[in-house]
C-alpha cells in the first residue's frame, strides 16, 4: 500500500511540474516584445545652398539601410523609428548634413543670437522619433493620414562636445512637432514621409527647432543654445 501511495506521489509531483514547466514556457512566448523591424531612409538634399532649402541633408551618399555600420529601425516595443549613425565606428562612417544659418533671432543665451557650434557641416548623428508619446504605433498608421511627432537629433561637434536638436513642444513651447505621413498603397503601412508641421510667414515650409547643448555632468541641465529653423524631407521604407 505504502509503494502505491508512494507511486502516486510520485506521479503528481511529476505532472505538477510539468504543468508548472508548460504554464512559464507559455507565459514567456506570450510575452515576447516584438522584435525591431529593419527599415531604409532616406533624406533629401543636393547639397548646401541648393533648392528646396533643406537645413538636414543627407551625406550625399545615398540611402541609410540598416547595417553593421549604422541603425535604421523601427523600434520593436513602440514602433518608434531611429536611425542612429553616432554610434557606430566601423567605416565607412555615414553622416548627415546639418545647416544652422537660420535662426530664430533673439532666442540664444540672455536673448541674444542662438549660438550654434558651426554654422553648417556633416557629422554623425542620432534620429530618434517618438510617435509613441502622441499614442502612434507608425507601423499602426493609416494611409494618407498625418500624424504629430516629437523628433529628437543627437549630433557631436568637431571636438566631441554634444548636442541635441529637439522638436518636442511639451518640453518647448515654441518648437515645432514634425508631421509624419503613411504614403503606402498597401494595406499596412510600409512607407513614411517626415517633413515639417510648419509654414512660416517666409513662405517656406520649416519647423522651430531648439539646440541644446547637452550636460557632461550629473544633475546638470542641458544648456540652451537657441532656436533655429529646420526644414528636411525624410523618407521610410520597409524593406
Amino acid at each position: 500500500m505504502k509503494r502505491i501511495l508512494l507511486a502516486v506521489h510520485v506521479i503528481t509531483l511529476a505532472f505538477a511540474f510539468a504543468l508548472t514547466t508548460f504554464v512559464l514556457e507559455a507565459g514567456v512566448k506570450a510575452g515576447k516584445p516584438a522584435s525591431d523591424v529593419a527599415v531604409t531612409t532616406t533624406i533629401d538634399g543636393l547639397g548646401l545652398d541648393t533648392l528646396p532649402t533643406l537645413r538636414i541633408q543627407s551625406d550625399q551618399l545615398g540611402a541609410y539601410p540598416n547595417s553593421s555600420s549604422l541603425k535604421s529601425i523601427l523600434q520593436g516595443p513602440l514602433g518608434d523609428w531611429e536611425l542612429d549613425t553616432l554610434g557606430y565606428n566601423s567605416s565607412p562612417q555615414r553622416k548627415v548634413l546639418i545647416d544652422f544659418r537660420n535662426p530664430v533671432t533673439g532666442t540664444g543665451p540672455n536673448g541674444g543670437a542662438p549660438a550654434a557650434p558651426f554654422a553648417s557641416g556633416l557629422v554623425r548623428a542620432r534620429f530618434i522619433a517618438k510617435c509613441s508619446q502622441y499614442g502612434t504605433d507608425m507601423r499602426n498608421m493609416q494611409p494618407n493620414n498625418f500624424y504629430p511627432c516629437p523628433l529628437a537629433i543627437a549630433f557631436d561637434d568637431p571636438s566631441g562636445v554634444r548636442y541635441r536638436l529637439t522638436m518636442h513642444a511639451n518640453h518647448f513651447p515654441e518648437v515645432n512637432l514634425m508631421q509624419v505621413t503613411c504614403v503606402t498603397t498597401a494595406s499596412k503601412c510600409n512607407q513614411w514621409l517626415m517633413e515639417p508641421s510648419v509654414t512660416q510667414l517666409d513662405g517656406e515650409r520649416k519647423n522651430v527647432t531648439k539646440l541644446l547643448k547637452v550636460a557632461t555632468k550629473p544633475n546638470q541641465p542641458d544648456q540652451d543654445m537657441g532656436d533655429f529653423y529646420m526644414s528636411f524631407t525624410i523618407r521610410i521604407t520597409n524593406p
